[in-house]
Parts: C-alpha cells; sequence; structure tokens
C-alpha cells in the first residue's frame, strides 16, 4: 500500500529506525488491517524501538485484534504507556462503564513518568473513549478532550490529532442534544482527516455523522452508511466492516425495515462473532414486531453465554419481551431490580425506557387507561430526545393503546376517523420518511376501520399501503398485510351476501 497519513503523522515525532521499519511495512502490506497485523508481527517477534512497539499496540486497539492487543501488553507490560491500550472498547457502553476506571488509572500512571506530548495527546483522546455514555456522564467524555485541546494548541506539530478531538467534540454534543453543532464539528474533522489523508480518522468522523445523520434524515443516513461501507472495505478491518453492518442495521430499523435490518445483523455476527449490542437489538426488533417470544430468546441466549445478567438495558428489553408474553410478574421484577440504577443515574434515556415497559406492563393486565397515561409521560421524555428509533416504537404502542381503549366502546354504526395518537404516528412516519413506520401505522389504522365496521375502508387503507415500498426490508409487513387484505376480503363478500 502507499504510505498513508494515518501512520506517517507520528513521523515528526519518532526515531529514524522506525520511520523505516514503518515505510517497509506499509511498501509489503495490501491494506490498513494487513500493515496492522505485520507491525504487531514484527513487535511480538523481534526487540524494536519502544515507539514502534506502542505505535503497535495503539494500531492494534483501534482494529480491535483482541488475541494482538493481549500478546502486546504481555511482551510489554512494562512500559507504562502501552498499558492503556489493553482495553478493548466495542460498540456498546458496556466496555466504557467496565474498563471506565481501569483506563483512568493506568493512563494517570503513565503521565506520571516522562512523556513526549503526542504520547500524552493520544492518551488523553483514549480516555475519552471510556466515558459513560448512557449515564449522562458528559464531563467524563469533554475533560480528556479539552486536555488535549491544550496540548495541539501550545504544538502545531500535535494539530494531526485534530480529526480524531473533532469527532468525540462532535460526538459530544450529539450527546448533549445539540445535532445541528455537532455535524458542523464532525463535517470539520472529516475534512481535516482527508487533508491529513487520514483514512482512519476520516472513518471514525464518519461513523459520528452518521449516527447524526440518523437523528435528521435517515435516507441520508443509509446513503451515508454505504459510503462508510466502502471505505471499511478498503481499510479491510473486519470490526470498521462490522460495525458498519451494524450502524446499517439501526438505519434500516428506524425506517421500518426489519427483514433488512435482521439480516444485517446476522452478517454482523458472520463478520466479528456474536456481540452483547446485536442481541439486544435483535430483541429490539422482534418486540416491535410483537413477537414476544423470539424477542426473549434472544436475550437469554446471551444472558446464558455470557452469565451477564444485570445490565439495565439488557433488563428492560427482558421486560419489555416478558410484557408481551403476558408474564407480568417476571417483568416487574426486572424492572424493580434496575429501578435504582435508573435513578441514580438521572438518565432520560432510560427513564423513558423504564416508562415504556411499565405502560406495555399495564396493557398485558388490560388497563388501559393506566398504560395510556404512563406511555404519554414516556413520550414527553422520548419527543425530547433527538433519536426517531425510540420516538417509532413509544408512537406505535401509544397508538396500539389508544386502538384498545376505543375497540372498549364502539358505536358501530357511526363513521368515525382515527385518534391522536394514531393521527401523531402517520404524520411523524410521513415527515420522517420511515417506509416501514407508515405501513405500520396503516396496519393499525385498518384495525381501527375495521372496528368500526368499515371494512372497505381498511381494506383500502392497505391495498395503498402495498404501494409504499416493496423493498425486501418489509417483507415481513407486506406479508402482514396482504394476509390482512385477504381476511378483510371474506369479511366483505360474508357482509354483501347477508346484506342480499
Amino acid at each position: 500500500m502507499k504510505p498513508m497519513g494515518t501512520i506517517t503523522k507520528y513521523y515528526p515525532f519518532i526515531d529514524e529506525e522506525t520511520k523505516s521499519i514503518l515505510n517497509s511495512l506499509m511498501d509489503e502490506s495490501s491494506s490498513y488491517y494487513d500493515f496492522v497485523q505485520r507491525l504487531s508481527e514484527v513487535v511480538l517477534e523481534n526487540e524494536v524501538p519502544v515507539n514502534l512497539a506502542y505505535l503497535a499496540a495503539v494500531q492494534a486497539w483501534w482494529c480491535r485484534t483482541h488475541e494482538t492487543i493481549e500478546q502486546i501488553h504481555e511482551k510489554y507490560k512494562d512500559v507504562p504507556c502501552i498499558r492503556p491500550w489493553k482495553y478493548t472498547h466495542a460498540m456498546t457502553g458496556i466496555n466504557q462503564a467496565q474498563y471506565h476506571d481501569a483506563i483512568v488509572e493506568s493512563i494517570e500512571k503513565a503521565t506520571e513518568t516522562p512523556l513526549d506530548d503526542w504520547i500524552v495527546t493520544e492518551l488523553h483522546l483514549l480516555h475519552a473513549y471510556f466515558h459513560y455514555p448512557y449515564l449522562g456522564d458528559i464531563p467524563s467524555l469533554i475533560e480528556p478532550i479539552e486536555k488535549a485541546k491544550q496540548l495541539t494548541k501550545a504544538n502545531p506539530l500535535l494539530k494531526c490529532f485534530e480529526p480524531l478531538i473533532y469527532a468525540l467534540e462532535g460526538w459530544a454534543k450529539n450527546m448533549e442534544g445539540d445535532v445541528k453543532d455537532s455535524l458542523v464539528v464532525l463535517l470539520r474533522g472529516q475534512k481535516l482527516a482527508e487533508e491529513y489523508d487520514d483514512s482512519l480518522y476520516k472513518y471514525v468522523n464518519l461513523v459520528n455523522l452518521g449516527a447524526v445523520y440518523l437523528y435528521l434524515n435517515v435516507q441520508e443516513a443509509l446513503a451515508q452508511a454505504e459510503n462508510l461501507y466502502e471505505l471499511a472495505q478498503d481499510l479491510e478491518v473486519p470490526y470498521f466492516i462490522g460495525e458498519i453492518l451494524n450502524d446499517s442495521a439501526i438505519v434500516f430499523e428506524t425506517a421500518g425495515e426489519y427483514d433488512l435490518a435482521i439480516s444485517s445483523h446476522q452478517e454482523v455476527m458472520k463478520t466479528i462473532g456474536e456481540s452483547d449490542f446485536t442481541s439486544q437489538i435483535l430483541s429490539r426488533i422482534y418486540a416491535t414486531l410483537g413477537d414476544g417470544q423470539r424477542a426473549l430468546d434472544e436475550i437469554n441466549q446471551y444472558v446464558d453465554k455470557t452469565g451477564i445478567s444485570d445490565l439495565p438495558l439488557w433488563l428492560l428489553r427482558r421486560a419489555r419481551a416478558l410484557a408481551l408474553l403476558n408474564r407480568v410478574e417476571k417483568a416487574e421484577r426486572d424492572l424493580d431490580t434496575i429501578h435504582g440504577q435508573i435513578l441514580k443515574t438521572g438518565s432520560e434515556y432510560y427513564f423513558a425506557n423504564y416508562y415504556h415497559v411499565s405502560g406495555l406492563i399495564e396493557i398485558a393486565r388490560g388497563d388501559y387507561l393506566s398504560a395510556l397515561a404512563i406511555l404519554e409521560k414516556c413520550w414527553e421524555l422520548t419527543e425530547g430526545i433527538p433519536r426517531v428509533l425510540d420516538q417509532n416504537y413509544v408512537l406505535l404502542d401509544l397508538a396500539k393503546v389508544e386502538l384498545l381503549l376505543t375497540s372498549q366502546s364502539i358505536d358501530s354504526t357511526k363513521s368515525t376517523t382515527p385518534g391522536k395518537w394514531l393521527s401523531k404516528l402517520e404524520k411523524h412516519a410521513s415527515d420522517r420518511d420511515l417506509p416501514g413506520i407508515r405501513m405500520q401505522a396503516a396496519l393499525l389504522k385498518s384495525e381501527f376501520y375495521q372496528n368500526h365496521g368499515q371494512l372497505k375502508d381498511a381494506q383500502a387503507t392497505l391495498l395503498d399501503a402495498l404501494d409504499i415500498t416493496d423493498s425486501l426490508g418489509v417483507a415481513t409487513l407486506r406479508k402482514r398485510i396482504k394476509e390482512r387484505i385477504h381476511d378483510l376480503n371474506q369479511l366483505i363478500k360474508e357482509a354483501e351476501v347477508s346484506a342480499d
């Protein structure tokens, strides 16, 4: 491969022997991932300058080559600046929370020893990765970024790390709800990474951009995922390919294209193996489709394999599945288990999920008025979190409970129109260009009309829904719609025969 800024940005700081080895390895390598593997072999099989061993540890960390990371750490465990790179970072908040204290301690010990500023800068940026993304602890992300920024301001040579600073700063703004400013910062980081020919930092900025576009425009997020997939394939890092497949799956899920979301997650498992993240997302998808048993199976399989059973998000997913299966007591026990943890975090994201599951439990009990009140409280929180995916499933359940309430007191002699929440769901799906969600709204609307004896309106609603899209992502929804149309056709014929 040709020399790339991802590696050559270190040249102002390192010795000539290290440069020479890096140049030779880049000449021999077919891709960035191939280079990282070759570099790792060199530092593991030979006595090399500490700078080279450090760079191998850093690049192995980015590629998430777990076995190699362990081997490098074992050989260079007495080198303080290498120790922090032992802790791998995955696509979820689990690793951040699990390793946070160990990372902070190892970085503090490393910086107590004499270190060049470029290494200190990079260690601060590593620290920023291990914050608490779902616990509302924004300062644990911002503080190390600010330390890195101070160093780059003092030394112009360190500006090569600015694209990563922008990537992390943009993500922090996104977490704070400042989506538009986040977009500006990340675009700046992407541009600067391109100027430095740093494909790795470009990738990081683009990944975070994809998450921001998901808040703003789902179709734009999908286009961004396609571009990222090409970059990940060029770099040939399996973890990156798996990460983009995962992100693409979330875009599909947000659009209501559940079949493509599921198949994308299955590709993730083929690429990088099953992860905690994949299990809980598949559980969420099946729950949104109303399949409580498959939603529960996904969580239970993960717990059986790992023995991890007390994570708040996983217990929320399990409680949701249990509520769909009418196993109310077990669902309540899961909520009781995590109630204190959620109060401690103060996270609106967790509170919204907690209220959502609580509402589903009330539905299972048959107390639809209580369910509506709780889900409306959930919506107040969810509406303020610019996450379309969460808004989707809360609005879907609000429309469902509204439908259940109206079905209890139907006057079939009167033509009526759908209620507030179904109308809000329809507008949300249309404004956001979410084809699968539009189809789900049509299924609910058809059921509403059918409950009121308006069979032809129910039929027309579903026939129109089939024209929304024929994407493979909505195969399951199209099947449901066709089955309902078939049933309605039979009911209409029976009604016509009775009228005769």
